[in-house]
């Protein structure tokens, strides 16, 4: 059966077939060169391995129909060969890669192994993904294989030969829709409000000269262009104009700049050209549809919007309450999201828009908590990962830099051109913004470089002004080039321009030792989830905030940072808790900050600064030991990376938390304490359960800096008047003081190598600290002083145990400095060093009580040479 397709008929109904009508140029006359024969080196391939099936690796038989039905120009019809077979595999005769299905499934394994290469190769040298999936669609498109023939007749005239592509650009499309849907679900459009006027002066500035520049230098630097493809210079504007959100969070991510002020000023200025850009798109798709009704088209999309906020959404949100199974979304809730993006679509397309339009309105619209973060993640590596590369592919073949699109030198200088002007207007409006806001000269071009990176909106708009004919293939691939060089080079610019020359200097102040008693405490407390934020009042609470020394608290909820996020560091104003006018992004940030803002309202002592802070898990540490430099602060609160379920046990919550949780121990430039909550405040809410709800804390010393640093926090909680503080110091017998000998520092954990400790000195900073702080506690009722002796960590584990059922709350050291006979044995079955020895016990499941974990580590100082300061459990003098 000779099935024949007329690609101009086909031209309003599928904006992908464009692809084939230009395919003649890959091979003379003809659209994949018609039946002819294989390169001599696969012949002898094929035979030398003897394949029963000779047929397997020709190229489908392809004919045109150029003269025969008249065209016009930029358009061919073409008609190919194709047979109802029955699959036996390739040791038959038949050619299995004739059937639709195992040719799409070969190019989606050639497409997808390509890029996931391409990625590795990209991330050391600290390129977005989008560089690294751009890339991949040109090496297996024409512009590479064109140049190497056997390379060319495998993949360019078999693999991907025109009649093979039109299934795989079906997907694609369907696979970009998907992505537009996560795109404008992803971005807070009441974000563009907020920004600040260097931000809107950049974002809108830099889109509209650009698009001005780009529309111009079509028109007038172009002009064979324009006698057929007039509507070019609007495509042309718009790929300049875009900037693209998702590669300069990345970029700033992987320059560790995200929450920094020029970090904040990028993504701000990025969302602002994002919008701008979408518009600019959405008017120049009406205006090239039809000219006439280009006013209809726009009342269209106008209506359409209103109809997805009034109509769309609240049906939306109505069905996801109705058909939610708890926390878990039901097969009804993701089959009907995954359709009325599609339904969207389609309503846009009817009405003379892309189907693009509909998905990313839907996007817009729904709140992203309502969907929820498992939901995303796994959609969107089905879709980014698998789908998306499709995509890019398309662009690929439709990119030609070969002979027939640059025929002469004068045509690569052309190219060059573009590529050199394209780089200009950003640069201009972003280095003139800056001089008039007074932004320094080097982060001016850093910005002006930032703008210029491109994201999945250039190719979109590219394809689009394609398949409607306002392009031709020489004006497609001419703006090819700067998109992928444009975001290629920021990533080095900005290297250069931003080379760290420090990294979290250690401060003066930075234990709670050395901290005045009369000084204000600086607290950062991290919230993963919402169920930790009890544990962690419950603990602020009994810090014991007076007016003497008052507590300052960062509230710092941690979200990951997902693929096309627009929020980096939001600092939550005074009098914005709770507020709607910022988007809760993961459902739980008016939760968080309500909590915390009720913590503030029953305690003048407190002052609470609640933030928002956006990373991605492997930079995450980096973010809070940032943000614990720029804010001077004390002690960093974790929570531990596991919780208390009904059954008394220990479940991971996420196990990125532990990585980031060692690398905060490792990288902090202050002291650090994680709480293990096993149910805290319980006890210090019900009066009637325990007395009058007082809460009972054990601190178990056994010696060393981390000790100390445990015990001070402790004494202070002791000043609390709902709070009673024991203190068991454990002293070696003897017997196994006489076996201790002279050890190193290790470097476990993040604690820093040091020489030989001179024990005595040890011993007497010890000696000293508890004989400071029993002179202090002598006149405390509620505090008690207790000794205990052990021989070894067998009879330590067994005292220990035997206090399981006294206390609310152990305070323990980390302790992984140094060794001690008191801990023999102990750290070589230790299943969570972040812990310490001790505090690994206390939550083991052969410990008798579940009893709540407070373990803290001392700030050591980077440079050895520097003495220990005093070892007053108070120290005085210091300056704040």
């Amino acid at each position: 059966m000779i099935l024949c397709l007329d690609y101009k008929q086909l031209q309003l109904s599928s904006p992908w077939q464009r692809r084939s009508r230009q395919g003649r140029g890959r091979s003379g006359g003809t659209v994949g060169g018609g039946g002819g024969g294989i390169e001599h080196h696969l012949l002898s391939f094929r035979t030398k391995i003897k394949m029963p099936n000779k047929n397997f690796l020709n190229n489908p038989q392809t004919y045109s129909l150029d003269g025969i039905i008249s065209s016009k120009e930029g358009q061919s019809q073409s008609c190919y060969l194709t047979k109802a077979t029955i699959d036996r595999g390739v040791w038959t005769d038949i050619n299995p890669l004739n059937q639709k299905l195992p040719m799409f499934v070969m190019q989606l394994v050639i497409v997808t192994s390509v890029t996931r290469l391409l990625l590795v190769i990209a991330k050391p040298l600290r390129q977005p993904p989008f560089v690294a999936e751009f890339l991949a669609g040109l090496l297996i498109g024409p512009s590479l294989t064109s140049h190497i023939s056997g390379l060319q007749n495998f993949i360019s005239d078999t693999i991907f030969a025109t009649p093979r592509l039109m299934m795989m650009e079906t997907v694609a499309g369907l696979g970009l829709n998907y992505h537009v849907f996560f795109l404008g679900l992803e971005m807070d459009i009441t974000a563009v409000t907020r920004v600040g006027r260097k931000a809107l002066s950049i974002g809108i500035s830099g889109s509209l000269f650009s698009f001005i520049v780009g529309a111009a230098f079509y028109i007038f630097g172009v002009p064979q262009y324009l006698q057929n493809y007039k509507m070019g210079f609007l495509y042309w504007g718009v790929v300049l104009s875009v900037t693209g959100i998702q590669p300069v969070g990345d970029l700033l991510v992987k320059h560790k700049l995200l929450q920094s002020e020029f970090g904040r000023v990028a993504m701000s200025s990025a969302l602002v050209n994002g919008v701008i850009s979408w518009l600019l798109l959405l008017i120049s798709s009406a205006i090239t549809c039809s000219k006439q009704l280009f006013f209809v088209s726009l009342l269209m999309a106008v209506l359409l919007a209103v109809f997805f906020c009034f109509v769309v959404r609240p049906a939306i949100l109505w069905v996801i309450k109705e058909t939610q199974e708890g926390e878990e979304f039901s097969e009804s809730t993701v089959c009907v999201i995954l359709t009325t993006v599609l339904f969207c679509g389609l309503l846009t397309d009817v009405c003379g828009l892309s189907s693009f339009y509909g998905a990313f309105m839907f996007g817009l619209i729904i709140p992203k908590d309502v969907l929820g973060d498992r939901f995303l993640t796994v959609l969107q590596g089905f879709v980014s990962d698998l789908l998306l590369p499709l995509f890019y592919c398309s662009v690929g073949m439709r990119t030609h830099l070969d002979s027939s699109t640059i025929h002469d030198k004068n045509d690569w200088t052309l190219m060059l051109q573009v590529t050199f002007l394209s780089f200009l207007p950003k640069l201009i409006t972003t280095l003139a913004v800056s001089y008039f806001y007074k932004i320094p000269f080097r982060e001016g071009i850093a910005l002006g470089v930032l703008m210029n990176a491109k994201g999945i909106l250039a190719p979109m708009a590219l394809n689009w002004g394609y398949d409607h004919l306002a392009l031709n293939r020489q004006g497609y691939t001419m703006m090819i080039l700067p998109i992928a060089l444009m975001t290629v080079v920021a990533s080095p610019i900005l290297g250069y321009l931003y080379k760290p020359t420090k990294h979290f200097l250690p401060s003066k102040h930075r234990t709670l030792q050395k901290l005045r008693p009369d000084a204000e405490l600086r607290l950062l407390a991290c919230i993963h989830e919402l169920q930790t934020v009890p544990g962690i009042i419950t603990l602020l609470e009994v810090s014991n905030a007076t007016k003497r020394s008052p507590i300052f608290l960062f509230a710092l909820q941690l979200i990951r940072l997902a693929k096309h996020t627009t929020a980096l560091l939001i600092e939550h104003g005074p009098g914005g808790f709770g507020s709607q006018s910022s988007r809760s992004f993961d459902g739980q940030t008016d939760q968080v900050i309500a909590a915390f803002e009720k913590l503030e309202e029953a305690n003048n002592m407190f002052s609470v600064q609640p933030l928002t802070a956006m990373s991605d898990y492997g930079s995450m540490h980096e973010d809070v030991c940032s943000i614990a430099e720029d804010k001077r602060v004390t002690l960093i609160l974790l929570p531990f990376h596991k919780r208390q379920t009904i059954h008394n046990q220990m479940e991971d919550m996420n196990p990125a938390y532990k990585d980031m949780n060692d690398n905060i121990l490792a990288n902090a430039p202050c002291s650090v304490g994680i709480l293990v909550d096993r149910g805290i405040g319980i006890s210090f809410r019900k009066e009637d359960d325990n007395d009058d709800g007082t809460i009972r804390i054990c601190m178990i010393y056994i010696g060393g800096d981390d000790d100390r640093e445990a015990l001070t926090y402790a004494w202070r909680m002791a000043g609390h008047p709902r709070a009673t503080l024991t203190v068991i110091q454990f002293s070696a017998s003897e017997s196994a003081a006489s076996n201790i000998e002279p050890h190193d520092f290790a470097q476990d954990g993040g604690k820093v190598a040091s020489a030989t400790v001179d024990i005595a000195t040890e011993k007497q900073l010890d000696a000293d600290f508890i004989s400071d702080f029993r002179q202090k506690s002598v006149e405390k009722e509620k505090v008690t002083y207790l000794e205990k002796e052990s021989n070894n960590g067998a009879e330590t584990v067994s005292i220990i145990k035997s206090l399981a059922e006294s206390y609310d709350l152990f305070v323990v050291g980390r302790g992984l400095g140094m060794s001690s006979p008191l801990k023999s044995g102990l750290d070589d079955w230790s299943d969570f060093p972040e812990l310490g020895s001790i505090g690994d016990l206390l939550i083991s499941s052969d410990f008798p009580s579940t009893t709540s974990v407070l373990v803290v580590q001392q700030h050591v100082e980077k440079n050895p040479k520097k003495g220990r300061q005093s070892s007053s459990i108070t120290s005085r003098g210091h300056k704040r």
